[in-house]
């Protein structure tokens, strides 16, 4: 996969950025999209890094030849898009073929995006990202609430109407519910709420 100059240095300006930001104990994300580098902070609450924990866990025990990562950068060099999922599943062999970099992970080859709501707002994960999601051809993608108790799941990616969007009519379930991904499922009941 050929990344454009382009885009090659917004990938570069986004990572130098996140790392001066990182060092001085702000830490954010820089995300890429429509050739801009979009900062937002990042919430590190006990119960979203607790979501996010344990996601990775269950899916890796179900099926531990997955590869799961937290905070997982994944792009569309051909789109020049780049989002950071807050756990990000593939398949291993599609992993270990390498269409990915040190950078971020290929988003075509990505089985499942999940993002945990952040304490201040859902907007970014409600909207941005489920087009971007959906425009990079990830399959499904799940987004978790701890503010309310509820996951949606969409799924579906298509492009027949123009810009891509997920098709499938979104799954919702609420905390306590085990939520069917293809061959795998996440257990709820232990997910914890934000306290109010």
């Amino acid at each position: 996969m050929t990344v454009s100059g382009a885009y090659r240095r917004l990938r570069e300006l986004a990572e130098a950025f996140e790392a001066v930001a990182e060092n001085q104990g702000d830490p954010v994300r820089a995300d890429i999209a429509n050739g801009e580098i979009t900062v937002r902070a990042v919430f590190p609450t006990l119960t979203r890094g607790e979501v996010i924990a344990e996601i990775a866990v269950q899916l890796r025990s179900q099926d531990p030849t997955l590869f799961t990562s937290a905070a997982c950068r994944v792009d569309h060099p051909g789109l020049g898009m780049c989002r950071t999922a807050d756990v990000l599943v593939m398949e291993r062999e599609a992993y270990e073929r390498g269409v990915h970099d040190d950078f971020a992970a290929f988003a075509p080859d990505a089985s499942v995006a999940f993002e945990v709501v952040s304490p201040p707002g859902a907007s970014e994960d409600h909207l941005t990202k489920l087009r971007d999601y959906a425009r990079m051809g990830i399959p499904v993608y799940v987004i978790v609430d701890p503010r309310d108790g509820t996951i949606t799941v969409h799924s579906g990616p298509d492009a027949s109407a123009g810009e891509p969007r997920y098709a499938d009519a979104p799954r919702r379930y609420k905390f306590g519910d085990a939520v069917r991904l293809g061959p795998w499922s996440v257990e709820t009941g232990g997910f914890p709420r934000y306290r109010t």
